[in-house]
């Protein structure tokens, strides 16, 4: 029990307390080696997504909820990397600038229902490719499935831990995955679907308007 306790459940908690941080500097460094346009407005929009999500958390502290108190970036439950990052940066690590109460919208719920809604709306996006077999459909069920389970997960482990209320976590997790769903579906169209094509894949649409489009014959013929 001591080796669950000391090893297995310690390092568990750990990789779920780092979690949006983890994915975050992930996909910054992919995107750099890469060169990837996806992959960074990818972080642009997950960054993007904790700043908004940070804003709205301090003014409903200031104006709605009482008993907001200061905070360390090294705090467990603080969360966020460009909160955390700026806050290291510019005023240390031991300076108590950050904000934190339960009940405003969670900064990591954000970015992890980003990640989630980022990624449903990529299926809505690319369709047309995924109807014609140029991705594996099951392969996509259980990328979701997963996904929503990775969510669950999260939400269970923040509220259990004190970090957030009920009322925190549902709501920066649904914030999460407005932006990551409606920014992709956004960024998709108004880029003809090109910086939102993470996976890399062919463009079925291409094909067609470059007339390399394959012929299916009739049935029967």
């Amino acid at each position: 029990m001591a080796i669950y306790t000391d090893y297995i459940a310690a390092t568990i908690i750990y990789n779920l307390q780092i979690l949006p941080e983890a994915i975050m500097s992930g996909v910054i460094i992919l995107a750099i080696v890469l060169a990837n346009q996806s992959l960074f407005a990818l972080a642009v929009g997950a960054g993007g997504t904790q700043l908004l999500t940070g804003l709205a958390g301090r003014f409903m502290m200031e104006k709605v909820f009482g008993g907001a108190k200061h905070t360390t970036s090294t705090d467990m439950c603080t969360t966020g990397f460009v909160g955390k990052s700026i806050d290291r940066l510019m005023r240390g690590p031991d300076a108590s600038e950050l904000l934190w109460h339960p009940s405003a919208p969670s900064i990591y719920m954000s970015t992890v229902g980003f990640f989630v809604g980022y990624g449903l709306a990529l299926q809505q996006l690319y369709k047309e490719e995924i109807n014609a077999k140029v991705m594996n459909q099951s392969t996509l069920v259980s990328m979701s499935v997963i996904s929503i389970l990775l969510l669950l997960t999260a939400i269970v482990f923040r509220i259990s831990w004190g970090c957030e209320s009920i009322l925190g976590s549902v709501g920066g997790t649904l914030l999460g995955l407005v932006f990551g769903y409606f920014g992709c579906i956004a960024l998709g169209y108004a880029t003809d679907r090109r910086a939102t094509n993470v996976w890399g894949i062919p463009l079925l649409r291409d094909r067609i308007n470059n007339g390399s489009a394959l012929y299916i014959c009739p049935k029967g013929d």
